[in-house]
């Protein structure tokens, strides 16, 4: 069981950031590390530099104020006792000539000067090297420099300190840099598992949706991290997908309520001209009413599509420049007579013309629609407006109406679809109308408004966005 875990750990997230985060916070360490450790080394040896180019100035003081005598005497004060395996000094002539020295039976190995550093003089800035001794464990750092016209000064200091010094800082390096690595990886999975935990969040609550808890929602935190908008845009998406999954299961109650009376009807017309014993003309009737029947479930079934399509973002707009001046024009001519049958004055108000970008059908739709219903619910002798009003970004078109008016409880579910009002049972009709108009606007990214006064009359307000789709095509080509 434990094999098998670790089996399935190795291929999650979690790991790989795990050592991400290990293997970059070791490597920043180790990079802080060895810069320390460059800088410290730098920083001792030009200390003992400073030191030994203190001593030359200092002899060169000494032989000003008190002569040679005095520079021999101080050259031997310096090395004596355990300074002698730490430090040595020679006095040089140009000629090669040791003139004096201190104890050198500790520094075998040492040899002459070239004849670059016999002829320095006070001019000449001191000359540092290191030498490597062949009976010494350690480097010896070494100055050399003029302190009197024809006298070059020798000094060497060993380096023991300096490399015991160094080298115990190489080690806590060591030591710390191992401490790091032993560390990195708890510490990169307790921030790996922290930052994943959201995520987890979000995968369980999504497992528990997969198995039928729709109402479930990933909890926020305050945090306001990437994390909390990820689980926010998650719990929108889940709300938009419950709200369609309840939308199509009330469509699909609705559909097959309203499908279940035309085949009704369609099964009484036919079993009534089985039963009557079928004349031609009871035939010619059946084909008729059947063919009728068919054609106000296509439409339906049509009708409900586009909504769908159109709600979902699917449908494909032929976007073009259009004058709703035209449309509503057409649409009243369209009306015309059923306007004169009903004894309805359909009168307009309207611009000389307005063009927006939009798709020409679904608008033609649109306002053949909202025109429809307000003949549908207008008594005769009442009358309907249309108004265009051009705002400049914005497009108004009214459709007025002194009909009978819509309920305020029954106002906010008008644009449902399959619900119709108590008042419009009467009428022809399937419900679909309004949700077909509001899907048709809001996919030109409009809305459609209600004002309605019972038995006075409603009006329906469409605003759309002139420039809106004009700005969409520069953005995304078609």
């Amino acid at each position: 069981m434990f094999l098998k875990k670790l089996r399935s750990l190795r291929h999650t997230l979690a790991l790989r950031l795990t050592v991400w985060y290990a293997g970059i916070f070791v490597a920043s360490c180790v990079l802080a590390f060895m810069l320390v450790y460059v800088l410290m080394v730098s920083v001792v040896q030009q200390r003992t530099d400073e030191d030994l180019e203190e001593d030359i100035e200092e002899f060169a003081a000494l032989m000003q104020s008190g002569g040679l005598e005095r520079v021999k005497t101080e050259m031997l004060l310096e090395a004596q006792g355990e300074e002698a395996s730490d430090v040595f000094l020679r006095l040089w002539t140009p000629d090669g000539d040791q003139i004096a020295t201190t104890d050198l039976s500790s520094w075998s190995g040492l040899g002459t000067l070239d004849g670059r550093l016999l002829r320095l003089d006070s001019t000449d800035e001191p000359v540092l090297d290191t030498l490597a001794l062949p009976d010494r464990e350690h480097k010896v750092r070494s100055v050399y420099g003029s302190i009197a016209p024809g006298l070059v000064l020798e000094i060497g200091e060993s380096l023991e300190e300096d490399e015991e010094f160094i080298r115990a800082l190489l080690t806590g390096f060591v030591i710390t840099i191992m401490a790091i690595i032993a560390l990195g990886g708890p510490i990169g999975w307790f921030m790996a598992r922290r930052a994943l935990r959201g995520v987890e969040e979000v995968t369980r609550t999504a497992t528990e949706i997969a198995d039928g808890a729709l109402d479930r929602r990933v909890p926020v935190r305050s945090g306001g991290d990437e994390l909390d908008k990820l689980t926010q845009t998650f719990n929108t998406m889940l709300d938009r997908i419950q709200a369609l999954i309840l939308g199509m299961r009330q469509m699909t109650d609705n559909l097959a309520h309203d499908l279940r009376s035309p085949v009704a009807r369609i099964r009484a017309f036919s079993e009534m001209t089985l039963v009557g014993g079928g004349s031609r003309a009871e035939w010619e009737s059946l084909a008729t009413n059947t063919t009728e029947e068919c054609d106000r479930l296509l439409e339906m079934i049509n009708t409900t599509l586009d909504i769908a399509e159109a709600e979902s973002g699917a449908a494909k707009m032929r976007v073009t420049d259009v004058d709703l001046v035209d449309i509503v024009i057409d649409a009243c001519d369209l009306f015309r007579t059923v306007a004169e049958d009903r004894r309805i004055t359909v009168a307009t108000d309207l611009p000389e013309h307005c063009r927006i970008q939009g798709d020409l059908q679904r608008l033609q739709r649109v306002v053949a629609n909202l025109l429809d219903n307000a003949l549908k619910y207008t008594p005769a002798g009442g009358n309907a407006t249309i108004k265009l009003t051009d705002e400049g970004d914005l497009v108004n078109l009214s459709i007025e109406d002194t009909g009978i008016g819509i309920a305020a409880d029954e106002l906010p579910r008008i644009f449902q679809r399959f619900y119709r009002c108590d008042r419009s049972r009467s009428e022809h009709g399937n419900g679909l109308g309004l949700s077909l108009a509001m899907a048709f606007m809001r996919a030109h990214g409009g809305d459609i408004m209600v004002r309605s006064d019972p038995e006075h009359g409603s009006t329906f307000t469409v605003v759309l966005a002139r420039s809106r789709y004009a700005e969409d095509r520069e953005r995304n080509p078609l």
